[in-house]
């Protein structure tokens, strides 16, 4: 990345605190971090910070990950989203729902697997 290009802004709607923690170590000195530990404050951060792009937790306290995904559609739809989920049966339930997303990536996977797909759809 070029040093003088500006950071990109990156929501992480993550609600395990050690996996927050994880992602703010390897991630923080290439992206400015926006945190989210449910859908209800994913949403408030997306029209607060506008970010480049969202990592989205498909399991979460308050909502599921589907339900959250229609959401920000509905506010930000050219916004480049990225799902993690330990479950890869929930990519043809995504495609039957036609609802967009950018890139799937299935847990466990290594940061640096993360910041790739990140780097390649903003």
């Amino acid at each position: 990345m070029n040093d003088k290009s500006p950071r990109r802004r990156v929501l992480i709607v993550e609600d395990e605190p050690a996996l927050r923690m994880t992602y703010e170590r390897h991630f923080n000195p290439r992206y400015d971090l926006v945190f989210a530990a449910s859908g209800a404050e994913a949403m408030r951060k997306l029209e607060e910070t506008r970010p480049d792009v969202a990592v989205l937790d498909m399991r979460l306290p308050d909502t599921d990950g589907v339900e959250l995904l229609r959401r920000i559609r509905t506010v930000q739809p050219r916004l480049p989203v990225i799902i993690t989920t330990a479950y890869m049966s929930i990519q043809p339930q995504l495609k039957v729902l036609d609802l967009p997303y950018s890139d799937y990536i299935v847990k466990p996977f290594r940061p640096d697997e993360l910041a790739a797909r990140i780097d390649a759809v903003v």
